[in-house]
């Protein structure tokens, strides 16, 4: 009991306990954005059907485990502090399970990618850098599950922890950035498309640098905090970002769609109260003079996420 009693809890459970907690309002928040895409996009592709169903299904699997794994190591091994440093079952199936959740919705970007800029090598390496990352994580769980030891785990496996983070980062930051690079191409000089592009080019990079940042954050936790689990509490609210850009993704177009078809009224500023507001030139003038209204259309086919870039001409 003394040894119980003078144990540190703070920097084993604490970050794990926080990370939890995150993870449950991420799912709360993954399952909102469900209902509203099955709502907003019934007649959205059965393949993107089923990778949202795919994600919010792996995510309740995801959560069930990680609260077992949080019961084990608070209640059930919290008087043996020796037993915190073996990691419970379900803790290590919590880690197998981000694998596929991060595979899939990378895969997907990786896709939109190359659909936008139809060049194969943004295919090629970022397919690469996904399934890459997939492996080792994959790896990383596997020797989890058999070894269960953390402190040997590390050990002996913090190099694959290492490089599944650096493909993941890689992955996500080329993910965001030729999606804004590419997207900056298809500005026209239509203001109402370019405002839209401009608005995708924002959100593709919040999207992408939220999942790469907690990444960052949680590698650099990893090679200088080794006296506690601060990297395990990021490593838990990852899997519930990837869902959550996914579907906000999906459900974004929304948005775009009303910005895109919004109507801003332009002023030509010839009524009688705006020329008598222009002085006393209004009164001098006798001949009419001649308005010259330009319109001109262009057509552009690319769609990205079903909401088409062509520009809509100003009225």
């Amino acid at each position: 009991m003394e040894q119980a009693s003078s144990f540190d809890a703070n920097p084993i459970l604490g970050p794990i306990i926080i990370g939890a907690v995150l993870s449950g309002v991420l799912y709360g928040s993954a399952t909102v954005q469900t209902y509203l895409y099955y709502q907003r996009f019934p007649r959205d592709n059965w393949k993107i059907k089923s990778l949202v169903a795919f994600e919010i299904t792996i995510q309740t699997i995801h959560l069930a485990f990680m609260i077992a794994g949080m019961w084990a190591m608070v209640v059930t091994d919290y008087a043996d502090p020796q037993q915190l440093s073996v990691l419970p079952k379900p803790t290590v199936i919590t880690v197998i399970l981000c694998s596929p959740i991060a595979l899939a919705v990378q895969g997907y970007f990786i896709l939109r990618v190359y659909r936008l800029s139809e060049q194969p090598l943004l295919l090629i390496l970022g397919g690469l850098l996904a399934v890459s990352k997939c492996t080792l994580h994959l790896v990383f769980g596997i020797a989890a599950y058999i070894v269960r030891d953390a402190v040997r785990l590390v050990q002996n496996w913090g190099w694959c922890i290492t490089g599944f983070l650096v493909l993941s980062i890689s992955c996500d930051t080329l993910i965001a950035t030729a999606l804004s690079h590419h997207l900056k191409l298809r500005k026209t000089g239509f203001d109402r498309t370019s405002r839209v592009i401009d608005r995708m080019i924002m959100y593709t990079l919040a999207t992408g640098l939220i999942t790469s940042t907690t990444e960052l954050a949680e590698a650099i936790c990893f090679w200088t905090m080794d006296n506690n689990y601060v990297w395990l509490g990021l490593y838990v609210v990852e899997s519930g970002l990837y869902t959550n850009s996914l579907l906000a993704a999906l459900n974004s177009r929304t948005l775009f769609d009303r910005l895109r078809n919004s109507e801003v009224p332009l002023e030509l500023g010839f009524s009688p109260r705006g020329s008598e507001t222009a002085g006393s030139n209004y009164r001098d003038q006798k001949t009419p003079q001649p308005i010259l209204i330009s319109v001109t259309h262009e057509t552009v086919s690319s769609q990205v996420d079903g909401v088409p870039l062509s520009p809509v001409p100003d009225k």
